[in-house]
């Protein structure tokens, strides 16, 4: 929701969404000298499977890899090392399935118009949104204090005086992975220090 809560929330979660699950490859294909769009960039990524592993089934698992660089130490060269599939292989088999391509079938027998299918699939797969999961599943929400009204050095209001906040109550939505843990902690760590002190101003200017 990090991406898109707003524009979700301004259909009433009713629309479709197309899903790019190799981006990363795809920059890294264009890095090489790969052009045209990303459905182009795919299949001529797997239709050169046809030629490299023309026995192997289609559904195994993906064919396609991402390199990760190694840079020596005077910056100007690098060694490229293949790294994980970009699809995991249950998503890949779901994905070729998908593509109207059978468990059986082998890359050598593949058609560019199959082809053509599952590059599609992998670079703008349609997914119907009809809502969203109950309230209790939720673990994060977009919306709540603009940013720009909260003193962020020691969260307090700037336009109430003395008001700390932290958390949830902020206009705050991050990714998943513990960023949104990590808001409430160190908000809630500078607001309460905060908040302390500045009771203790005032009990002292009595």
């Amino acid at each position: 929701s990090a991406f898109a809560a707003r524009e979700f929330h301004a259909v009433k979660y009713n629309c479709e969404v197309k899903l790019h699950f190799c981006p990363k490859f795809e920059e890294q294909q264009r890095r090489l000298g790969s052009t045209g769009g990303s459905e182009d960039i795919l299949m001529d990524a797997l239709w050169e499977m046809t030629r490299l592993i023309p026995k192997r089934r289609v559904a195994t698992g993906c064919p396609l890899f991402m390199t990760e660089s190694i840079e020596d130490n005077d910056d100007t060269s690098t060694d490229e090392t293949p790294n994980a599939p970009i699809i995991p292989k249950r998503l890949w088999a779901a994905l070729v399935s998908h593509s109207s391509i059978s468990p059986d079938f082998v890359w050598g027998d593949a058609s560019k118009a199959m082809i053509r299918s599952l590059a599609n699939n992998l670079a703008s797969f349609p997914l119907k949104t009809t809502g969203f999961s109950s309230f209790k599943e939720e673990f994060v929400t977009a919306g709540g204090i603009f940013l720009k009204e909260v003193q962020l050095t020691n969260m307090e209001s700037k336009i109430r005086p003395g008001l700390f906040m932290a958390g949830e109550v902020l206009d705050v939505d991050g990714v998943t992975g513990g960023f949104n843990f990590m808001n409430c902690w160190s908000t809630g760590y500078i607001a309460g220090g905060s908040a302390a002190e500045f009771c203790s101003i005032g009990n002292s200017s009595e």
